[in-house]
């Protein structure tokens, strides 16, 4: 065997063989470059087949829906779409919403079951009225100046109440403008969002019941308050004065309907009339009124109450009786600086250390009042000391003097009294050290009148023994 393979190993190889070999190695390399140039070439054309196909054909989605990102061809039908098919217009902007709070914190505590704020919704103009309850230390300036300086609001302004415990004020906004209330009561504030409207408000005549305007303040919220109406609000008129509106109604008729059945409830003719205006709009003042006057209104400067003082809290003084037929059986007076205690005989002055719990006392106080109960209200006059068997005096303002054919002297007060005055009468300082005469008895001064008997009729009239005037 290794004899064998021996031999073989010897075995010498012939020439050429080895050009041979390298010859089929070099043909083999160039076919090898050829089949992978092919490949690739191959490659290339079916990659650009693709292409061309996709550019003509469309594709639809795995779930079958168009492809959002491939255009539809047009129809024959179509008109061709071309850049100047769009509108001009730029898209509109959606803007982020501009976010106010509403400082609503009560100063008191009080059931969760009652409303801390409420809100409506009114229009011509497009306006937000709200109402905040128990809230005694509201600013109204810090909360007007950063929704003033806003390009979505139109104006805001306050809405007096007959209630201290309570503020109102008004947010009166564009058309196109919407608004979004978030509620953070727990920590004391409303959030107000406002933001340019998505659709565009229709705009249309609203018909509403309407007062002749007014200046403000405590005049539309006496007036008001004197309705016999529940729903209404205050307006903003163009001019710059107030209305007392109520009813958003979209005829005439409807609007002359709801006036003649308050009319014929006993309101008095004239007290609010039809008026009309676009949705979009503030009302108009006295361009559209000049015939219209204000009714006189028999509401006295001041109410009187009486009653048992129950309670004495710091400057606060509560007082009771037992007439169940009495709205302000239970009343609490709030004493400040201005407030005069005087006694019922002979008008000294007294303080707030003066009064204690058993005292009867009668009071003159604001009709401005709070709707809690109790009801509570800055008292202007004090009456204490109250003998047994005394008439106890009017406090009154004198709204008008004029004179009888006879020659007697009238006086008109604002507390449904006329006083008519003869040689009798006696009229003093308050004080009592001197005496006046009828001239000292003027339209705006203020007097207590002792008086025995009086008519039944309404305005009361009576002979006063003594009246003393205020200074």
């Amino acid at each position: 065997m290794n004899k064998g393979k021996e031999n073989y190993n010897n075995i010498p190889l012939p020439d050429g063989l080895s050009d041979a070999i390298r010859t089929g190695m070099d043909r083999g390399q160039k076919y090898t470059t050829k089949k992978w140039i092919t490949g690739f070439g191959s490659l290339a054309a079916a990659c650009l087949c693709l292409v061309v196909i996709m550019r003509i054909f469309p594709f639809t989605n795995a779930t079958g829906g168009d492809n959002s990102n491939i255009p539809s061809p047009a129809n024959s039908s179509d008109t061709p779409v071309t850049p100047q098919a769009f509108s001009d217009e730029r898209p509109v902007e959606v803007q982020n919403p501009e976010s106010y709070r509403i400082p609503c914190k009560q100063t008191t505590e009080t059931s969760p079951k009652m409303s801390v704020y409420h809100v409506e919704e009114k229009w011509a103009p497009h306006r937000l009225i709200f109402t905040l309850y128990d809230i005694r230390d509201f600013d109204f300036d810090a909360v007007s100046k950063p929704l003033l300086e806003s390009s979505m609001v139109q104006d805001v302004y306050r809405s007096i109440l007959l209630d201290d415990s309570a503020v109102s004020f008004v947010v009166e906004l564009p058309i196109n403008i919407e608004y979004q209330l978030s509620e953070h009561t727990g920590d004391g504030y409303v959030e107000l969002s406002l933001r340019p409207s998505d659709t565009a408000d229709e705009i249309r005549e609203i018909y509403f019941l309407s007062s002749p305007e007014m200046d403000g303040g405590e005049e539309t919220a006496l007036f008001r308050e004197s309705l016999p109406i529940g729903e209404y609000s205050i307006v903003k008129t163009r001019e710059g004065k107030f209305l007392v509106v109520s009813g958003e109604f979209e005829t005439q008729q409807e609007a002359e309907e709801m006036l003649a059945q308050l009319e014929q409830n006993g309101m008095e003719p004239g007290t609010l009339q039809v008026a009309s205006c676009m949705s979009d709009e503030s009302p108009a003042g006295s361009a559209s009124q000049d015939t219209v006057t204000l009714p006189e209104t028999t509401m006295p400067s001041t109410i009187r109450v009486y009653g048992t003082v129950t309670e004495i809290n710091g400057s606060q003084v509560t007082i009771s009786n037992d007439n169940q037929d009495d709205p302000y059986s239970t009343i609490i007076l709030n004493i400040n600086e201005d407030t005069l205690i005087l006694t019922a005989e002979d008008c000294k002055e007294k303080t707030l250390k003066d009064l204690q719990k058993g005292d009867i006392l009668y009071a003159y106080v604001s009709p401005v009042m709070t709707r809690s109960l109790p009801p509570m209200s800055n008292a202007e006059l004090i009456l204490c000391q109250i003998p047994a068997d005394m008439m106890v005096p009017t406090y009154a303002a004198v709204t008008d003097v004029s004179s009888d054919p006879d020659g007697a002297l009238r006086i008109t007060t604002d507390q449904e009294l006329v006083c008519y005055i003869n040689e009798d009468t006696v009229i003093k300082t308050l004080d009592g050290k001197k005496d006046l005469d009828s001239s000292a008895l003027q339209p705006g001064n203020k007097i207590l009148i002792w008086y025995q008997i009086a008519t039944l009729s309404i305005p009361a009239q009576t002979n006063p023994d003594e009246i003393r005037v205020l200074p």
